[in-house]
């Protein structure tokens, strides 16, 4: 995979350490979550990441040693997390849904197999062959986590087979949520375009049905949809999308709206309500290639891609992930390896 260089020079590294010893002064490890959040997903390599992940936990440790009565010092970040690793925090293992701190890593790991199995129970035509490692149980929480916003949606980069449209399908499946994604075939117009992008926003805003509309650069037949997409996120609408009967509908279904908000049902109030109902049920997920001059002059033109979507950067597997998809390959059957699996895993 083509190497993306690192984005951070020494100074803004001085600068981020300056700020992250202020900020945990303040607000102590809880909030680790949130720095990586907002920051940690938004670098865009391995080096990068693993300095700012290292620099956000030696300072939870010398706030933590700061904090703590003498004689309860301690010495390493697996002091605090058992096993090392990242805090991981979502609703998942929650029966009633909180976003909460999830101590248990392989218990999280159990419940997302579980959803996996479950998902291709329901699909059995089409079933997903993932293996769970926690790299991709990162990114599951992590999609889930934007689906559970209103007008939560979300920009997924990496290169194809990185896993960016199985994991959305199956985060979009936690969440019971309905999946739409158009399906291109040869002579595929933009007026097919058009009525696939309103036969979805219909469903979320009369229906009031939950929609993760999937769409990837792979897609684009025409540089117009990439503007539709920018104007779906940015206002929840396009222009002369619907034709007098769509309208009628839309006027019969959501007056109501405006009857329980009490405020007056003229026609552009009552449109008003049903671009709320779709920009809250309509979550876009747009997986693109972070290569070659479209990604950037995509990004610049349309600037909602970036603006009203979390990036979710999807980097090459991690060694652990790859000995688990090695391990996973070579025990489906009894290949009478023996002695010999752990050797081909590592592959000697």
């Amino acid at each position: 995979m083509h190497s993306l260089k690192s984005q951070l020079s020494n100074k803004s590294k001085q600068y981020l350490l300056t700020a992250l010893n202020s900020f945990f002064s303040l607000f102590y490890y809880t909030n680790y979550t949130s720095i990586i959040k907002y920051t940690f997903f938004s670098l865009i390599n391995d080096e990068d990441q693993k300095w700012f992940d290292d620099a956000c936990k030696d300072s939870i440790v010398k706030m933590k040693n700061d904090a703590t009565e003498e004689g309860g010092t301690v010495t390493s970040w697996e002091d605090i997390v058992p096993g090392g690793g990242s805090l991981l925090f979502s609703d998942l293992m929650s029966a009633e849904g909180k976003y909460e701190y999830i101590p248990d890593k392989n218990a999280l790991q159990k419940s997302v197999e579980d959803f996996l199995d479950n998902y291709n129970e329901e699909n059995s035509k089409a079933p997903m062959r993932l293996v769970m490692f926690m790299a991709a149980i990162g990114h599951v929480c992590r999609l889930v986590r934007v689906l559970r916003q209103p007008q939560g949606n979300a920009l997924c980069l990496g290169v194809g087979g990185s896993g960016r449209q199985s994991l959305t399908r199956l985060a979009t499946f936690i969440r019971e949520y309905d999946v739409f994604q158009v399906e291109i075939k040869k002579g595929y117009s933009m007026n097919e375009w058009r009525e696939d992008i309103k036969t979805c926003l219909l469903k979320a805003g009369l229906s009031q049905v939950p929609v993760t509309f999937l769409f990837t650069d792979t897609q684009i037949v025409n540089e117009q949809m990439v503007e539709d997409i920018n104007n779906i996120l940015n206002s929840g609408d396009l222009p002369n999308l619907y034709g007098p009967e769509e309208i009628e509908q839309i006027m019969t279904t959501c007056r109501s709206d405006c009857q329980k908000k009490k405020i007056p049902p003229t026609k552009i109030n009552i449109f008003s309500q049903y671009i709320s109902r779709v920009r809250q049920n309509t979550h876009v997920v747009f997986c693109m290639s972070p290569l070659g001059d479209d990604f950037r002059r995509r990004l610049r033109m349309f600037p909602s891609l970036v603006n009203c979507c979390t990036i979710d950067w999807f980097l090459p597997w991690p060694e652990d992930a790859l000995r688990s998809v090695a391990h996973r390959a070579l025990t489906e059957e009894d290949l009478k390896l023996g002695d010999q699996l752990d050797n081909l895993v590592e592959g000697k």
